[in-house]
């Protein structure tokens, strides 16, 4: 419960606007939207969510603000080939067979974006994406705020072989060298995923030895593996700590309600 007893969700604070910037929709974002409850006038926000698998869009119906009339949120996803674009799949997640609550029920103005694969400009931000290593299409995005490189890449399977780098190898460099802050999937240690190799994810060894690689000042390691239990991630976030502090400006496990300040 220490490191994350929900899915994930993230709060992004963007500075000279007080338009909400959220990045997934699994179980998190109902906190979240208890942090706005008693928030006076409209709320006006972007959901930016990287795929639909449950873990990431589970929560999404348990955001209050969406059942405000005065709120407007736009929420983006990569298209899904032959499932379809934003709409689609939460109007096939959400219907009455799996949830009481359909699309057409929720009150607040609602904009379905399927997220186009180059760099846009909204209030105060940018954004860009490519694709993941991951076993449907799935944003990696980035965030231009401030001056500042944020990357969330909870769901991404890292495949390290320097000899034979690939094109798709190439541009992840690319997309994320030199960043401010990377969060990044580790759910697994490399033992573990000698067995779990294609699905998904990535060993947390890998992930610091490509940003370390990578010239990437912040890291924070995503998507804990659920047998994982609080004591042992609190003792590979020491371990992080103790031997790569010196790396990073900062590096560790992500953790419930944790706040990152660039």
């Amino acid at each position: 419960m220490e490191y994350g007893g929900n899915t994930t969700c993230l709060e992004i604070d963007v500075p000279g606007t007080d338009d909400v910037l959220i990045l997934d929709s699994g179980t998190g974002i109902r906190n979240l939207g208890n942090k706005f409850k008693d928030q006076p006038g409209k709320i006006w926000g972007r959901i930016f969510i990287t795929h639909p698998h449950w873990d990431h869009i589970q929560g999404f119906p348990f955001f209050k603000p969406i059942y405000g009339s005065k709120n407007h949120f736009s929420i983006h996803m990569p298209e899904q080939g032959e499932e379809g674009g934003c709409k689609d799949i939460l109007d096939g997640h959400l219907t009455k067979t799996f949830f009481p609550v359909t699309l057409d029920m929720i009150d607040a103005n609602l904009e379905y974006i399927t997220q186009p694969m180059k760099r846009m400009k909204y209030e105060g931000y940018d954004v860009d994406f490519m694709l993941a290593n991951h076993t449907i299409e799935t944003a990696i995005y980035k965030i231009f705020i401030d001056g500042k490189e944020i990357v969330f890449c909870p769901d991404n399977e890292l495949i390290l072989k320097p000899s034979e780098k690939s094109d798709y190898d190439t541009k992840l460099e690319a997309f994320l060298s030199g960043v401010d802050l990377l969060i990044h999937d580790g759910q697994y240690d490399r033992e573990s995923y000698k067995e779990k190799k294609g699905w998904g994810h990535s060993a947390w060894e890998d992930v610091v030895e490509f940003a370390v690689r990578l010239d990437i000042q912040r890291l924070f390691i995503t998507h804990h593996d659920p047998d994982s239990d609080d004591k042992q991630l609190r003792s590979l976030d020491d371990h992080l700590n103790t031997e790569f502090g010196s790396v990073f400006k900062s590096i560790g496990l992500a953790k419930e309600g944790y706040q990152i300040i660039l």
